[in-house]
């Protein structure tokens, strides 16, 4: 019920502008109490759900430096739908990101949480003559949930994109829950929309993210 409360007030502007949806598997495993590796994949389909825009895999390796403060490191690979002039086809094109990130959490009122990720990004995109830079952002989310006796925390959040050098181009809205499955295991639903700052081409239409969750605990041997 909660789901659909997030979901349907968007989908009537949506029909104009084109449903997506972003469905992902995140895989985290624990080594030690203060760094772990997590794995994600995820699918990208634009054009009210009939066209795969882009598919991804990254990975990367977290410390945690005290209760609150944490930071990880990824490289992502993404295969972006584009179209060939020369075949005149479409095609997946290769580009490649690296990033890291600085996180941080604090619960700021009962069961109110305050989550603030600081992230720098650098992506290159595959070209005849080899990789091409494709940009390089600063990010800062700010995220609230709240935690409750039930299965479910809603959460609210803003990430906004600085195009180093440039411009802000971009913030992004999104709302969601999170549904604890098991003790390992949860599923993130949300609905998110990027709108553009200045003159930039950043907006985007309404999009649906769904993604399944595991955590494997770190367990220390007896």
């Amino acid at each position: 019920m909660i789901v659909w409360l997030i979901v349907l007030p968007v989908l009537g502007w949506s029909q104009s502008t084109g449903l997506g949806l972003w469905s992902g598997v995140s895989l985290e495993k624990k080594f030690t109490k203060k760094v772990a590796l997590q794995v994600n994949t995820q699918l990208r389909f634009s054009e009210n759900v009939s066209v795969t825009r882009a598919f991804l895999g990254e990975a990367g390796l977290s410390y945690k430096l005290s209760k609150s403060w944490e930071i990880s490191g990824f490289y992502r690979y993404t295969g972006r739908r584009k179209w060939n002039k020369e075949t005149d086809a479409y095609y997946y094109r290769p580009y490649h990101r690296f990033y890291g990130q600085i996180t941080y959490d604090h619960k700021i009122w009962r069961n109110l949480k305050l989550d603030y990720r600081l992230r720098y990004q650098n992506q290159f995109k595959d070209d005849t003559e080899g990789l091409v830079a494709a940009g390089s952002y600063l990010r800062n989310k700010v995220e609230l949930s709240y935690k409750n006796s039930s299965r479910l925390t809603p959460f609210i959040s803003a990430d906004v994109f600085y195009l180093v050098g440039v411009e802000f181009d971009q913030i992004r809205y999104k709302a969601g829950v999170t549904m604890d499955l098991t003790k390992v295991q949860s599923l993130d639903l949300s609905v998110f929309k990027d709108v553009a700052m200045s003159d930039s081409d950043e907006s985007s239409g309404t999009v649906i993210g769904v993604t399944y969750k595991v955590k494997f605990g770190y367990k220390r041997k007896k």
